[in-house]
């Protein structure tokens, strides 16, 4: 093994956590301890904090500040990592250090696998329109929170519709699906629970200390997000997947439809993209929910489902589909 094989090595095992001995090192290397010693000190001359602790269980262990050692990628392994980066475009993410790392992934590369690599890179479009425009601080932030249960603080962006009566209110309304209305700026401190991924928008669903309710909240519209200092007790909570689609589909509009089909919610969710609706298994089959602002709007939504349905609420649902029924109808009259 050379000397340099010997440093990579090295680096590899003190990225454990573990103190080894000089004898331990000697004994993995087949080296005499002067030179696992100079290795280290050649070590610390690159910039690597490797301390010596005293004592007979003493030895050396790098300090968790020390600088990450060059990463070994199997070919594989390289190509996943590629893909992951280019895909960060596609989840509203691409930053300056995104790039910095693919470059430096194709440049420890064989040239063959580096055009791959460099191939990869461009093989991510997002169509015009579905950007998901999110803040890649805003994310790490909001993620920190959660894993360290400390309260997040933030000033939210508030989509007030015009005609939305209090009756249409929920406790999920800070989602606000449809862009109209007033923008009102409010202030917020949470109890942060999970990030979740629904469509073209990250929504964070947390404990909303001001309102004592579960909210949801789009990423887009949050603003000075900072994580705390100050920890919280684990809470019992709703699901936050099925509580971010129920708010994206149906608590932001002024009514809810719900529809009953005799097939797996699998099978049903192939017929509607992954924002419009909420889909449970249910007797015989799965109910489908969603919002609108208009029942005829959904009547003719529901009349591309390639199966019979049947509406459980509401009563003017019904009526909407007769409505639609009878234009239909007289559309083949005319023809």
């Amino acid at each position: 093994m050379t000397s340099d094989s010997r440093l990579l090595s090295l680096l590899g095992l003190f990225a454990s956590g573990r103190t080894f001995t000089a004898a331990e090192l000697s004994e993995q290397f087949g080296v005499t301890a002067r030179t696992i010693r100079r290795d280290i000190a050649g070590l610390r001359e690159l910039g690597y904090i490797i301390s010596s602790v005293p004592g007979a269980a003493g030895g050396y262990r790098a300090e968790s500040r020390t600088l990450l050692p060059p990463l070994q990628f199997e070919a594989g392994e390289a190509l996943s990592t590629a893909l992951g980066l280019a895909l960060l475009r596609g989840a509203g993410l691409s930053t300056a250090d995104a790039s910095s790392a693919t470059a430096k992934i194709r440049g420890m590369l064989p040239a063959a696998m580096r055009e791959t690599v460099g191939a990869i890179g461009t093989t991510v479009s997002v169509l015009p329109g579905h950007e998901p425009e999110v803040d890649h601080a805003a994310v790490v932030t909001a993620a920190s929170a959660i894993a360290s249960r400390v309260l997040l603080t933030f000033t939210y962006t508030k989509m007030r519709a015009r005609a939305r009566s209090r009756s249409d209110e929920t406790s999920t309304r800070e989602h606000s699906g449809a862009d109209h209305g007033e923008r009102a700026l409010r202030e917020r401190r949470v109890e942060p629970v999970r990030l979740v991924v629904l469509g073209a928008h990250w929504y964070l669903y947390a404990w909303d200390l001001g309102r004592g309710d579960w909210r949801v909240f789009r990423l887009d519209r949050m603003h000075e997000v900072h994580a705390t200092t100050f920890g919280f007790p684990p809470r019992d909570h709703p699901d936050a997947e099925a509580a971010v689609r129920a708010a994206v589909t149906s608590a932001a509009y002024p009514h809810r439809v719900v529809l009953r089909v005799a097939a797996a919610p699998a099978e049903a969710q192939r017929w509607f993209p992954s924002r419009a609706v909420t889909i449970t298994e249910a007797d015989g089959g799965c109910l489908i929910e969603f919002g609108v602002e208009s029942f005829d709007w959904a009547a003719a939504s529901a009349a591309q489902i390639p199966i019979d349905f049947r509406v459980v609420d509401p009563p003017e649902m019904v009526d909407a589909v007769a409505r639609l029924r009878d234009r239909m109808a007289g559309v083949v009259e005319h023809h």
